[in-house]
C-alpha cells in the first residue's frame, strides 16, 4: 500500500455533471468519463459490503471488454484476498480510508491474473468510507500510475462518488426490504423462478434494469427478459402491479 497525495480542487463542472447524474443510470459512465480525464483510469467500480455480507455492486464502468466478469469474479472469489479487505473491516464509522495498491503487492495468482494482469492494470486506488452497518467502497482502475496532481484530483473525485453513493442508497432499509419482497413473492407466485423474483423485487424497491444487470452480472437485455417472463406469469404490466401481493 502506497499513500495517495493531500485533495486537489475538481473542475466546478465535472462535479456538477456527477451531482446530476447522481440518480440516474448514467451516474458510472460520468463517473469514468470524469475519472479518465483527470487521471488516466480504465474502469470504476463502487459496491456497498454490510457487516453480515458480501460485497453488493453498485457502479463497474470500464473502457475494456470483460467488466462483467471481473467484477463477478472479484465479489464472488477474490474480495477476501484485497488488501483493503482490513481497512473494510477495521475501519469506525464515520470515518474514511484510501488505499493505493500494485499489482505486484496482489499475492493470490488467479486474483492477480484476472483482475489485474489480463485487462492491462499497474494499480487500483481504493476509497472507502463507513456507515451505520455498512461500507461504502469505489476502486478505479488504472494501467499507469497518475502523477501527484492527478491523484489529488482523484482523491476528491471519491470522496464526492462515495457522497453521491450514501445519498442514493439506503443499504440496510433497502436490503431488508428486498429480501420481504422476493419471500412475499415466492409466497404469491410460486411459478416465478429463483431469477424471476430476484428481478421484480429489486425492480419494486426502485432498481434500474442496468443497476440490476450489475448486481446480478447479465446483461440489461437479459434482465428485461426476465422481468417480461415474470409479467407474463404474474398476468401483470408492470412492477407496480404487484406491489399490492407483497404488501401483506
Amino acid at each position: 500500500m502506497r499513500r495517495v497525495g493531500a485533495l486537489s480542487p475538481l473542475d466546478a463542472e465535472a462535479s456538477a455533471r456527477l451531482v446530476g447524474a447522481a440518480d440516474r443510470d448514467e451516474f458510472g459512465t460520468a463517473l469514468l468519463e470524469i475519472a479518465r480525464s483527470i487521471a488516466g483510469i480504465d474502469e470504476v467500480f463502487a459496491y456497498i459490503v454490510r457487516d453480515d455480507g458480501d460485497p453488493d455492486v453498485l457502479v463497474s464502468q470500464s473502457v475494456l471488454d470483460g467488466v462483467r466478469e471481473r467484477v463477478s469474479l472479484y465479489t464472488n472469489r477474490f474480495y477476501r484476498h484485497d488488501p483493503a479487505v482490513r481497512d473494510i473491516r477495521e475501519i469506525a464509522p464515520g470515518d474514511s480510508f484510501v488505499q493505493r495498491i500494485s499489482l505486484r503487492s496482489i499475492i493470490p495468482h488467479d486474483y492477480r491474473l484476472h483482475c489485474f494482469t489480463e485487462p492491462g492494470f499497474a494499480e487500483k486506488l481504493t476509497f472507502g468510507w463507513r456507515g451505520e452497518g455498512y461500507v461504502l467502497v469505489a476502486s478505479f482502475y488504472s494501467a499507469n500510475e497518475p502523477d501527484r496532481e492527478a491523484l489529488g484530483k482523484l482523491a476528491s473525485l471519491a470522496n464526492l462518488t462515495l457522497a453521491a453513493l450514501v445519498r442514493q442508497h439506503s443499504p440496510v432499509d433497502r436490503n431488508n426490504a428486498a429480501k420481504t419482497i422476493d419471500a412475499r413473492l415466492r409466497r404469491s407466485f410460486p411459478a416465478l423462478s429463483d431469477r424471476e423474483r430476484e428481478v421484480c423485487a429489486l425492480t419494486i424497491i426502485g432498481w434500474s434494469a442496468s443497476k440490476i444487470a450489475v448486481k446480478l452480472a447479465v446483461s440489461a437485455g437479459t434482465v428485461l427478459t426476465y422481468r417480461q417472463r415474470a409479467y407474463q406469469k404474474t398476468g401483470v404490466a408492470s412492477a407496480m402491479e404487484l406491489v399490492p401481493s407483497v404488501l401483506h
